[in-house]
């Protein structure tokens, strides 16, 4: 493979992992700690930890039909788009939740790349209930889905396989902290909660123990212009514990909005061959779309698709 091919893979692999995932790397799950470190340098003030609970956030916000669509390029040159939207409400365990989609498509001719992740996000308290990936990288293909078990605290990996999802011998019933979250809702989540710059975020809420601890620093605010148009934005530097997010040697910047809707408007990665950027190219806020109610009847949609 060349390296334009290789180049697109690892950030598009990049982009579904370290970019949702270090975006929300600040959020927490119930009853656990942010551990906040000041920024190195001369005065800062000593360590302290403050603990956050979820339910106590700003209440989700995010409309079925709030949808972010993004150009995807490397060292310059334009390789794919992707979006990021919410779909539906679903049921999923007897709860209403949020039905929402990361999907990637391009790459070069020789090499498509089209991947879809979903996530399953329960507002109330805050928690993901399943997630699912179909993913279609040059001759690679990989389906399968993650339940987690709220009641249990365990999840289970099903794998597609003849038409049927069936459970993986070594990832069944495996233990998870309340309120685990996987990539994508770690994303929505960070979008609920106070950003400071200069501070540096600590904590382990990732559904799988091999991801935790993560942290995220907050470096500063910055006046960007991306298609999309200009933005005011906060910049965070995420840090991810597992094999593969970082192992490369690379380092990202994710640029939220700087108001209360904390849209992601661009993020940026290096790697050892290269650099890559997501941009915002359109944004529509879903205005009118429906909300689960607090502590209303659950609604459906089409199902965990």
């Amino acid at each position: 493979m060349s390296g334009l091919g290789v180049g697109f893979l690892r950030l598009n692999r990049r982009i579904a992992s370290i970019g949702i995932v270090g975006l929300a790397l600040i959020a927490v799950g119930r009853a656990s700690g942010i551990e906040i470190r000041p920024a190195s340098g001369a005065g800062a003030a000593p360590t302290r930890t403050i603990h956050v609970d979820p339910d106590t956030l700003n209440p989700w916000r995010f409309p079925v039909g709030e949808r972010m669509e993004y150009s995807v390029t490397w060292e310059g040159i334009r390789l794919g788009a992707g979006s990021l939207s919410v779909e539906a409400i679903d049921t999923v365990q007897d709860r209403s939740v949020y039905r929402v989609a990361l999907e990637m498509a391009g790459g070069p001719p020789f090499y498509r790349v089209e991947d879809r992740i979903v996530s399953w996000i329960q507002p109330v308290p805050f928690a993901s209930l399943q997630f699912a990936q179909n993913q279609k990288e040059g001759n690679y293909r990989r389906n399968r889905k993650i339940v987690l078990d709220v009641e249990s605290l365990t999840y289970t990996r099903y794998d597609l396989k003849d038409g049927e999802y069936v459970p993986h011998r070594k990832e069944a019933d495996v233990p998870i902290p309340s309120g685990a979250l996987d990539e994508i809702s770690y994303l929505y989540m960070v979008r609920l909660l106070p950003l400071e710059v200069g501070q540096r975020y600590e904590f382990d809420r990732y559904f799988k123990k091999d991801g935790n601890p993560a942290t995220v620093e907050v470096l500063r605010r910055e006046e960007i212009r991306v298609p999309a148009g200009r933005f005011k934005t906060i910049v965070l530097r995420p840090e991810i514990a597992t094999d593969g997010m970082f192992g490369e040697g690379g380092e990202a910047e994710v640029y939220l909005t700087d108001d209360e809707q904390r849209i992601p408007v661009r993020l940026k990665t290096s790697l050892l061959i290269g650099s890559g950027n997501l941009y915002l190219t359109g944004y529509d806020p879903g205005k009118g779309g429906a909300l689960i109610e607090a502590g209303g009847p659950d609604a459906a949609g089409a199902g965990d698709r």
